[in-house]
This record gives C-alpha cells, structure tokens and sequence, in this order.
C-alpha cells in the first residue's frame, strides 16, 4: 500500500512494510525513513476508510 505525499517530516511517499519474520506491520516514509507512531498510523488508515466510503 502506498500514500503519496503522506509523510508528516519531509512530505514524501509512504508504504506500509510487513516484516513477516517478525510479525510487524507499521508505515515508513520512502525518502526520509521516518516510522509513522500508532496513532499517526491510525489516523492515516481511518482517513484511508472514510475516503473509500466516499468515493
């Protein structure tokens, strides 16, 4: 999954990595690496549900 211009530090593209090994899910930003907190995530993601709802 990717969110374009998502990032709060630098604007850049985010993708939410799945480190299977570990059992870990969070959102990374592409170009500056900065890890979204749980509550960023969540925000994005419910942003994420209420616009497909919309559209």
């Amino acid at each position: 999954m990717l969110w374009l211009k998502g990032c709060p530090r630098c604007q850049g593209d985010l993708t939410l990595v799945d480190e299977g090994f570990f059992n870990q899910r969070y959102v990374q930003c592409l170009q500056c690496g900065h890890i979204l907190s749980p509550a960023a995530e969540s925000a994005l993601l419910s942003r994420r549900r209420v616009a497909a709802r919309a559209g």
